[in-house]
């Protein structure tokens, strides 16, 4: 298990290992095999953070493997180079503004995936050459056997109703859900990002 985190303001790799982090108690781990000038890597004495590095030679990704809790390491560079730090789990790590910004991004592109799925469906039930790499074969079981039922639903117009009848089932029989309270959640994100609260400048 990973977490990838991103700096808000640009920072160039020299810069990150010319020892300033050192009053932190931070500093660089070489470990022979892995690091190189696009991969180098942190440590606090005890917890590690790769560092992935840019054609340009600025920090690209900073990230946590296994069991580390890298939040000193993080809270240095926070410091010392007065920047705000994003988990992958935020929408400034992937570019967004927003949670909006990024849930319609997200959106949009499971619209588009849905989209292809419907086509190549569509061509497979039809016995028409399809993509072989079809994806979702659970799903398409689920389209055969409604299909089997009901041949409207292949008509343009039924569209949504069919799509809509094949997730239904599928989440039914085949997706497991967990509701967990806001302790819970709190938890869960602290186990996951290994910090409740990234470094802000």
């Amino acid at each position: 298990m990973s977490t990838g985190y991103s700096l808000i303001r640009k920072v160039s790799a020299r810069d990150l290992f010319d020892g300033r982090l050192d009053e932190y108690g931070v500093r660089e781990h070489i470990e022979s095999g892995k690091t190189s000038e696009t991969e180098r890597c942190l440590t606090d004495g005890e917890n590690y953070l790769s560092v992935s590095i840019d054609d340009d030679g600025s920090v690209s990704v900073l990230t946590r493997y296994g069991g580390n809790a890298p939040g000193k390491i993080l809270d240095a560079i926070a410091d010392v180079f007065d920047t705000d730090i994003v988990s992958e789990y935020e929408p400034q790590f992937w570019g967004f503004a927003s949670n909006e910004e990024w849930d319609a991004w997200q959106e949009k592109i499971a619209k588009e995936e849905d989209d292809k799925f419907y086509i190549e469906l569509l061509k497979y039930l039809q016995g028409e050459p399809h993509d072989p790499e079809l994806s979702g074969w659970t799903r398409v079981k689920i389209a055969a056997k409604l299909v089997e039922q009901d041949q409207t639903l292949l008509l343009p117009e039924n569209k949504e109703k069919f799509l809509t009848a094949i997730q239904t089932i599928y989440c039914r029989d085949h997706v497991v859900s967990v509701t967990l309270n806001p302790q819970q959640t709190a938890f869960a994100e602290l186990l996951v990002t290994h910090k409740d609260d990234l470094p802000r400048a």
